[in-house]
């Protein structure tokens, strides 16, 4: 079933890791229906500053610039609707048995850390002005089952889809929305990274190159139709907090 958005003119979004990938391309969506976003990653973003664009280049997993970025987007832009944590790494790509040192912690303050403290700028925000907010936590299929050689990631998205659940418990009282949303596969970076694994520590690296073959990935656009859609059309919010994309192909 088609289903329209309304006119997004002037809503507020923030986006992390807006530097490439989904988040890069969400910014360029969302900006293309002219809403305004605010961008955050640990690399320069392709973006300029400006009346509709708010960028800023740190780790997620520093709370101290989380809730700087928090406060400079709320000064420029008077409010924020949507924050989508979407900032995310897939390595260390090793057996569950060799997770040590500082991969491991990188991982997890990236996927983990990074996603909470988000969050808690968000739903902060959200309790301090009136109206509704929507929190979207990019998840992934890895969240649903273990995967040889993911350990590192399964743990992230897995304490994602739990840490989301949580949120909408405690703050739906307040006005927000919360989500973990698994957006399918999308050819990113992060994706080639992926392919380049090695068989012996990712057994399943074959269906990754079949995807590739088969051009079977989810568009960018695809996947912000309907993270717009959950976040300002009513009939398609989720049933549930954590919920999947469907497949664009195939």
């Amino acid at each position: 079933m088609r289903m329209e958005l309304p006119d997004l003119t002037g809503k507020v979004a923030v986006i992390t890791g807006a530097s490439r990938g989904l988040g890069a391309g969400l910014a360029k969506d969302f900006l293309a229906r002219g809403m305004k976003v605010a961008l955050s990653a640990r690399s320069p973003q392709p973006f300029e500053d400006g009346e509709h664009v708010l960028t800023r280049q740190f780790d997620v997993s520093d709370p101290k610039a989380m809730a700087e970025f928090s406060s400079a987007a709320v000064a420029q832009f008077g409010q924020i609707d949507l924050w989508i944590n979407n900032a995310g790494i897939i390595h260390p790509v090793v057996k569950a048995r060799d997770l040590d040192g500082p991969a491991l912690y990188q991982s997890l303050d990236v996927n983990v850390l990074g996603v909470l403290y988000g969050s808690q700028n968000f739903v902060r925000h959200v309790e301090s002005r009136s109206g509704e907010g929507v929190l979207l936590n990019i998840s992934s299929g890895a969240a649903y089952s273990g995967m040889s050689g993911w350990a590192a990631y399964c743990m992230g998205k897995a304490s994602v889809d739990r840490l989301t659940e949580t949120f909408q418990l405690e703050e739906a009282e307040h006005g927000v929305r919360c989500y973990s949303v698994a957006p399918g596969i999308i050819d990113t970076d992060m994706q080639a990274q992926i392919r380049d694994c090695k068989e012996e520590v990712f057994p399943n690296v074959a269906q990754f190159h079949e995807y590739k073959a088969q051009d079977l990935y989810n568009t960018v656009r695809h996947v912000a139709k309907h993270l717009l859609q959950m976040a300002f059309a009513p009939s398609a919010r989720p049933d549930t907090v954590s919920a999947r994309i469907p497949a664009e192909k195939g």
